[in-house]
C-alpha cells in the first residue's frame, strides 16, 4: 500500500473507532482521496489530502447546490453521495415518495437532456425509466418518481428479466435520438482506462498483477477491431441498475448516455454478472449468471450480426480491466480482482466466442 493510502486509513480509524468497513475509495479530479465507510448503522464520507482527513456532510456540500435545500428539511435520506460532485436522496413528504438528484454546477442540464432522451426511448418501446417530474436548473437538481420495485436478484429465474431487458435494450439502441449525441468510441474507452490507472497508482501505488499486460493486448486488439455499429448507449449498465417494476424491467441513471457501439452495454453488463458470481453477491452463481447472460444476448438478437462477437469481446475485456481498477480501490474486494484480469485475457484469447 502507498504511504498516502495507509495514512488516510489510519486517520479514519482513529477518527471513527466504530468504522466497520471502508467500502469505497476514489480519487477526484484534483487528486484528493474520497473515502466512504460504514459502521454503527450509518454511512459517512471523508476526503483526504495534504490537509489530512476531513469529514464531508451531504447537507453542507458547497459545490452541490441541492445541499442548501437539504439543510432546511429532515424528510430525506441519502441514497448515494460523491462529495463535491453529486448526491441522490430519497424524500418522503405528506405520504409521497420521490427521488432527487443534485449535481455540481454546470452538470444538471446535460443530465436532464439525457433523461428526456431515455424517456423518449421508453415511449417507443424500450425498458421502463423513472420519469423526471421536476427539473430545477437553478439548484442543479432533478426530481424523479420513486420506483416501488426492487433490484433484480441474480439467482435462478433472473433470466426472465434479462431476456426481456435484452429485447428492450435493442429498441433503446435503435432510438433515433442517438444521432445527436457525442460518440464514445475505442479511443475514449482507452482514455477512461488511463484515468483509472492513474487513480489506482496515486491511491494504492501499484496496479493489479498482469493489468498492464492485458491492457497492452487490448490496445493491440483494437487495431484489428471491425468498425462499430453505433446506437444509443447507457454506458454504465450494470446489474444494480436493473430493477423490477411491476411486470416490466426498469433501468436507472442515464448521466453517461451517449452514442456507442451496440456491443458496449451488453458487454459491460455481462462482465458485471460474471463478477457478481465471483463475489457471491445478490444470489449470483456461475450457473445463474451464465443463463442470464445467454438470455440477455438472445433478447438483444445481435449474435449473428457481422463483427459483433469480436466487438463484444473487446468491450468485455475493456470492462473487465476497468472494473478491476474500480474494485482495487475497495478493500473488501481488492484481493479478488485477479479474476477480472483473467476474464479480460479470456475474452481476448477467443474473440469469436460471444459467451
Amino acid at each position: 500500500m502507498s504511504e498516502r493510502w495507509s495514512s488516510a486509513v489510519e486517520e479514519l480509524q482513529r477518527a471513527w473507532p466504530a468504522l466497520a468497513e471502508l467500502v469505497r475509495v476514489d480519487v477526484d479530479d484534483e487528486g484528493v482521496l474520497v473515502l466512504t465507510g460504514v459502521g454503527a448503522g450509518t454511512t459517512r464520507w471523508f476526503t483526504h489530502d495534504d490537509r489530512g482527513l476531513i469529514e464531508r456532510f451531504p447537507a453542507q456540500d458547497p459545490k452541490v447546490l441541492l445541499a442548501g435545500r437539504l439543510a432546511h428539511t429532515h424528510d430525506w435520506r441519502v441514497l448515494s453521495y460523491r462529495p463535491s460532485r453529486r448526491m441522490v436522496v430519497r424524500v418522503e413528504r405528506a405520504g409521497e415518495v420521490f427521488v432527487i438528484k443534485g449535481h455540481k454546477k454546470g452538470r444538471s442540464a446535460r443530465a436532464a437532456a439525457n433523461q428526456r432522451i431515455a424517456e423518449g426511448a421508453m415511449a417507443r418501446g424500450a425498458f421502463h425509466v423513472p420519469r423526471m417530474t421536476l427539473f430545477e436548473p437553478e439548484r442543479e437538481a432533478m426530481a424523479f418518481e420513486f420506483l416501488s420495485g426492487r433490484e433484480v436478484e441474480l439467482g435462478p429465474g433472473c433470466e426472465r428479466h434479462y431476456g426481456r431487458l435484452g429485447a428492450e435494450l435493442r429498441v433503446f439502441q435503435e432510438d433515433p435520438a442517438a444521432a445527436g449525441l457525442k460518440a464514445h468510441l475505442v479511443p475514449e474507452e482507452l482514455d477512461v482506462l488511463a484515468k483509472w490507472r492513474a487513480k489506482v497508482l496515486l491511491a494504492v501505488g501499484a496496479l493489479p498483477v498482469g493489468w498492464d499486460q492485458a491492457r497492452a493486448r487490448l490496445e493491440e486488439s483494437a487495431r484489428l477491431l471491425p468498425g462499430p455499429v453505433l446506437g444509443l448507449a447507457h454506458r454504465d449498465l450494470h446489474d444494480r441498475q436493473v430493477h423490477e417494476s411491476g411486470d416490466r424491467v426498469a433501468l436507472l441513471d442515464f448521466d453517461l448516455l451517449c452514442r456507442a457501439d451496440v456491443a458496449l452495454d451488453p458487454a459491460n453488463l455481462g462482465v458485471h454478472l460474471a463478477w457478481r458470481a465471483r463475489q457471491e453477491l445478490h444470489g449470483a452463481s456461475v450457473a445463474s449468471v451464465a443463463v442470464a447472460s445467454t438470455a440477455l444476448l438472445a433478447g438483444l438478437g445481435r449474435a449473428d450480426e457481422r463483427g459483433f462477437a469480436a466487438r463484444f469481446a473487446f468491450w468485455s475485456a475493456a470492462a473487465a480491466l476497468r472494473i478491476a481498477l474500480v474494485y482495487r480501490l475497495r478493500p473488501r474486494w481488492a484481493s479478488r480482482v485477479d479474476s477480472l484480469i483473467e476474464l479480460a485475457e479470456s475474452r481476448l484469447d477467443d474473440p469469436a466466442l460471444v459467451l
